[in-house]
C-alpha cells in the first residue's frame, strides 16, 4: 500500500477508537491507503487519536525504542482482525475464529486495571497496565470489545461509496448515514445524476430521431 494521501483528521469517521483503527487502511478512488506504514506514521496517528478519543494511548516511549518496528507489526495483525470481526457483523455472516484469537492475545499479552482520578468537573477513570508498551494496542482490544458486546450492532456501517471501505458506527439521530463522509455521499449522488442526464439525452435523441423519420 502506497502512503495515505487523505489528510489525517478526515481519517477519523468511524465515532469508536477501535473503527478509527481499522480505517487506517483505506481506500480512495480505487488506491490503497496504509497510514500504518511507518514508525512515524503510526506516531502521528496515534497523538490524534489520543486527541480525538480522550483516551491515554500514546506513549513516546514505545517508538524511540529497537522494539518499535515489532510494535508496529503487532498493530497491523491486531487491525486486520478487528475488519473481520466487524466485516463479520456487518455482512451477518460467522466471524473467523483466528480473529478473535488475535483479539485476545493482544488482550492478554498487556493485562489493564482501572483506576479513579479526581478531575475538574468530576471523576474519571484511567487504565494502567504492567506492560506500557503493548498498552495501546490493548486500548484499542478493549474498545472493541466494548463495541461487539456492549452496542447496538446494527449500528455498525460501511460507507456505500463503490471505492470506500472505511467503517463507522452510525450515531446520528435517525440513524440513515450511508457514508463515511458527506463527500463520499456527493461523489456517489454526482454518478446517479449524471447517468439520469445521459439516459435523459439519449431518450430525447431517441424521440427527434423519430419525428424526423
Amino acid at each position: 500500500m502506497e502512503t495515505g494521501k487523505l489528510e489525517l483528521k478526515d481519517l477519523f469517521v468511524g465515532e469508536r477508537l477501535c473503527l478509527d483503527f481499522i480505517n487506517t487502511a483505506c481506500r480512495r478512488r480505487e488506491e490503497e491507503l496504509e497510514f500504518l506504514g511507518t514508525v512515524e506514521e503510526a506516531e502521528k496517528w496515534l497523538q490524534y487519536a489520543e486527541g480525538v478519543h480522550n483516551k491515554p494511548i500514546y506513549n513516546a516511549g514505545v517508538w524511540q525504542g529497537e522494539d518499535s518496528g515489532k510494535s508496529l507489526s503487532q498493530a497491523i495483525r491486531l487491525r486486520i482482525a478487528l475488519r473481520e470481526l466487524v466485516l463479520a457483523v456487518i455482512e451477518k455472516r460467522s466471524a473467523p475464529v483466528s480473529a478473535i484469537e488475535a483479539v485476545n492475545t493482544v488482550l492478554q499479552s498487556s493485562p489493564t486495571y482501572c483506576q479513579l482520578t479526581l478531575a475538574p468537573d468530576g471523576y474519571r477513570e484511567s487504565v494502567h497496565a504492567k506492560d506500557t508498551d503493548s498498552m495501546w494496542l490493548a486500548s484499542i482490544a478493549a474498545d472493541a470489545v466494548g463495541l461487539l458486546c456492549r452496542s447496538d450492532l446494527t449500528l455498525l456501517r460501511q460507507c456505500e461509496h463503490p471505492t470506500c471501505v472505511r467503517i463507522f458506527y452510525d450515531t446520528t439521530k435517525n440513524h440513515r448515514r450511508r457514508w463515511c463522509v458527506e463527500k463520499c455521499g456527493s461523489h456517489k449522488k454526482a454518478a446517479a445524476y449524471y447517468r439520469r442526464k445521459v439516459a435523459k439525452n439519449r431518450l430525447e435523441k431517441g424521440r427527434n430521431e423519430t419525428k424526423r423519420s
